[in-house]
């Protein structure tokens, strides 16, 4: 058996070197300090160790509250993206209607007879008179 790497052998010559270079009357005293001292450790070890739990669970909790309003931003801006493509649809199959309907009702007029070179052809407008040449 082996603790940190050390031996019975190792264990035992350091106890005995302890014993001689603390003495017997000190050693108690000694044990006593350095049991105190690594339970002092431990309990900062543990609160150490307590405090990264907190924060960690903090984060975390933080973490899924922004993550859930985030989906319910999503999900908002997905249902508002589909009302505005029917919206879209509606006003694209109207326009698209109305544009077949003014296609049909303007039925191309017959052209009127050429006029000399260089001279503009000018349309009988309302009531017979010729309208004025179109220009662009």
């Amino acid at each position: 058996m082996e603790f940190l790497g050390i031996g019975y052998q190792e264990l035992l010559l350091i106890l005995v070197l302890l014993l001689v270079v603390v003495g017997p009357e000190r050693l108690p005293q000694m044990a006593y300090q350095i049991g105190r001292a690594v339970r002092q450790m431990q309990l900062y070890a543990r609160a150490v160790r307590d405090e990264f739990r907190d924060e960690i669970d903090y984060l975390d909790e933080q973490y899924r509250t922004m993550r859930g309003e985030i989906e319910l931003a999503q999900r908002t801006l997905r249902e508002e993206q589909a009302k505005l493509n029917e919206g879209l649809a509606e006003v694209d199959a109207t326009l698209r209607a109305a544009e077949a309907e003014a296609g049909s009702a303007l039925a191309a007029p017959p052209l009127p007879e050429a006029a000399a070179p260089g001279e503009p052809a000018a349309a009988p407008g309302p009531g017979g008179a010729p309208s004025p040449p179109l220009v662009f």
